[in-house]
């Protein structure tokens, strides 16, 4: 598989500007519940499908669900002040019942660990090192959103899986998320 390479454009001047404290909690629930969607959308798929190598991103849907789980929780180590070595992976939750019973844990950690910060503390920087041991300083609202992001850029390799697989696919776009709460309330 060919590796992405970042984009190299110019950067804009850098402005000191953290997402608050609420917004960064609602676009949590949001992931907790787009990651949630997906996990129902894929269990429209039966076994065969769900764990087959579809050379897109890194293989099955299983194997993206359990990558997109363990990015959330090394993410969240990394904001505690640890530098795990490794990224969890599919041999580490090798059933759909292992992910589904830790993904909740995952979502309500990430919360919690929001829960404990003020806004200072979200401006603060992080010192981190990659998988690669490689070190890099990055305040901690910017890694928060971050993981947001790279959820969602997952979600749509994983709608596009399921698909191919025969399942059906979820709308998880933040609008829908926008939607059913504004319906709720």
């Amino acid at each position: 598989m060919k590796a992405l390479t970042p984009c190299r454009l110019p950067l804009a001047p850098v402005i000191q500007m953290t997402a608050t404290k609420d917004h960064l909690h609602n676009m949590f629930e949001y992931v907790r519940w787009a990651d949630s969607a997906m996990i129902r959308a894929a269990r429209t798929v039966p076994d065969e499908g769900y764990y087959r190598e579809q050379r897109i991103s890194i293989g099955s849907i299983h194997k993206l669900l359990v990558h997109c789980m363990a990015a959330q929780w090394i993410w969240l180590s990394r904001w505690r002040g640890e530098s795990p070595t490794r990224l969890e992976n599919h041999e580490d939750f090798p059933t759909r019942d292992s992910l589904e019973q830790r993904w909740p844990l995952v979502h309500a950690a990430m919360l919690d660990f929001l829960g404990l910060q003020s806004q200072k503390g979200l401006a603060r920087i992080v010192q981190y090192k990659n998988t690669r041991g490689e070190i890099y300083n990055v305040p901690l609202g910017d890694l928060m959103l971050h993981v947001i992001d790279h959820g969602s850029y997952h979600r749509g390799q994983i709608n596009t899986m399921i698909k191919h697989a025969g399942g059906t696919p979820s709308a998880v776009a933040y609008h829908v998320y926008a939607l059913e709460k504004t319906r709720l309330t």
